[in-house]
């Protein structure tokens, strides 16, 4: 949660594959910083390093969770570091401990449907993106999107994938 640079002074790479005593790994605090510049490059330079994404954090939160659930975002970096940390095995379904999809958080980022193209791009490219599953208050990404009108772009999307499938 640190600047990059502060971060970097008391770093030690010997312990880049340590996890906290709750399974949470460095990878998965630096996503939470909430300065931008260091967020992407201690977390890119901590999985250049091998480190694990480690299990999920506070409330069942995963790493994805944690990415697209910060409140300032640079979208285009998002992405690159989503693609990254699904190539290492972050799941694109997995549920939090309230039953929230990542993607729910994707939906509520502050951005317009146009400007998040490489994240939805993203997830379409997965085998099953699950965009039906309800979280305990009943809210799936698919009842997300229906409920805000400038969402229409990808919930057509997410429509069109569901109807598709065999």
């Amino acid at each position: 949660m640190k600047p990059a640079a502060d971060f970097y002074a008391i770093f030690d790479p010997a312990r880049v594959g340590e996890l906290t005593a709750d399974g949470r790994s460095l990878v998965m605090m630096a996503l939470g910083n909430k300065d931008l510049a260091s967020r992407y490059e201690v977390s890119n330079d901590l999985l250049d390093r091998g480190c694990p994404l480690g299990g999920p954090g506070a409330d069942g939160a995963t790493v994805l969770h944690v990415l697209f659930g910060q409140v300032k975002h640079d979208v285009a970096a998002d992405a690159l570091l989503a693609r990254r940390l699904i190539e290492r095995g972050a799941d694109v379904n997995a549920l939090d401990d309230a039953r929230r999809l990542p993607f729910l958080e994707v939906l509520a980022m502050k951005y317009t449907d146009e400007d998040l193209a490489p994240i939805y791009d993203l997830w379409f490219e997965q085998p099953d993106p699950d965009f039906t599953t309800e979280s305990i208050h009943g809210l799936s990404p698919v009842k997300a999107a229906a409920k805000l009108p400038f969402r229409a772009a990808i919930l057509a999307r997410m429509q069109h994938h569901l109807a598709s499938r065999p």
